[in-house]
């Protein structure tokens, strides 16, 4: 489902002169070879840079003002937190308008698809990212639920004549974004893989913020297969911690669903044999509709090299898992 060729990464050779004189520094010498991460959708800097003797970092490195250098920033708060979950910090700076930082490099590669042995080493990630993560241990975090909310609606503006809410209420379209009802025509009358109504979808996305606002866990936020990083062992490795968000700690795994899904294993199973196999139900059906109604919608927009592909494959899988929840339920 992940393209891994999304983007032409910029690189640290083409970054100001400061910014490449403080990696030689945290590096311990002069840079002697960069390799670009092939994966990603974001244009920061991510390198594995090379040094005399050996020497290697893997760098991040972004100008802020536009979420990229703060998103390196955000890595550095998270990383002390993360711990061994991902890779460890070796170093950071600030330079001018830049943000940088460097990590070890971590043996192996991302995960390109996962097989049964990969599910298996996830679930003790699982288990120590809920006593870890839950509650959140830092501070300065915002509720991603908000931080979604702007692109959230597209079912709602699909339903245009309103769905009859719970307790007999009614829920109309709204855009909280401000854009969202006008991004649908391009997807008005396509045909959804699934038999769940628009008019459940509408009434399960406009519960979104009610039901995930107060999530108190750390929330990594994109977990996905490109995110995660197999060791030669097995062990898996969680990378791009970027985001100071707080959600149900459950979201991240629901997050990671379509992409479980993708490779053909079942996200349900993952969910009951994981640590957060007591997450509500209803709670679960409202993320998925929250988060397949941005995929479904943004999917079929113009394309954009990867993206739209794994935003429809997104949508479709979600839809799918929420389809087989919602009929065991109705």
């Amino acid at each position: 489902m992940v393209d891994q060729h999304t983007l032409t990464r910029p690189r640290l050779a083409d970054a100001p002169e400061s910014v490449r004189a403080a990696v030689s520094d945290l590096l311990g010498g002069p840079i002697r070879g960069e390799r670009p991460a092939q994966a990603g959708f974001t244009h920061a800097v991510a390198s594995v840079v090379t040094g005399d003797g050996g020497s290697r970092l893997f760098v991040k490195a972004a100008p802020v003002g536009d979420g990229l250098g703060e998103a390196v920033a955000a890595g550095v708060v998270l990383a002390e937190v993360v711990g061994d979950l991902g890779p460890r910090l070796l170093g950071h700076v600030a330079v001018g308008g830049w943000r940088v930082a460097a990590y070890e490099v971590v043996e192996g590669s991302a995960v390109t698809s996962w097989t049964a042995a990969d599910l298996a080493a996830l679930l003790p990630v699982v288990d120590r990212m809920r006593k870890v993560m839950e509650p959140c241990p830092i501070a300065g975090t915002s509720p991603y639920a908000e931080a979604f909310l702007p692109m959230l609606g597209a079912w709602q503006a699909l339903d245009r004549a309103g769905t009859p809410g719970r307790g007999g209420s009614t829920v109309r379209p709204f855009d909280p974004g401000g854009s969202a009802a006008t991004r649908v025509d391009h997807v008005r009358g396509r045909s959804l893989p699934v038999d769940v109504p628009i008019a459940v979808l509408a009434e399960l996305e406009s519960r979104w913020l009610d039901v995930l606002g107060d999530g108190a866990a750390l929330h990594h936020g994109d977990l996905r297969r490109d995110n995660v990083i197999r060791e030669p062992g097995g062990r898996l490795r969680i990378v791009d911690w970027t985001h100071l968000w707080t959600a149900p700690g459950w979201l991240d795994l629901v997050r990671l669903a379509p992409d479980v899904a993708a490779c053909g294993h079942d996200p349900e199973q993952l969910l009951r044999r994981s640590a957060w196999a007591d997450a509500p139900d209803d709670q679960v059906n409202v993320a998925l509709a929250g988060l397949a109604g941005r995929a479904w919608r943004d999917g079929h927009l113009p394309e954009v090299p990867g993206l739209r592909r794994m935003q429809r494959e997104q949508g479709r899988h979600l839809l799918r898992w929420l389809s087989r929840r919602w009929r065991r339920s109705a």
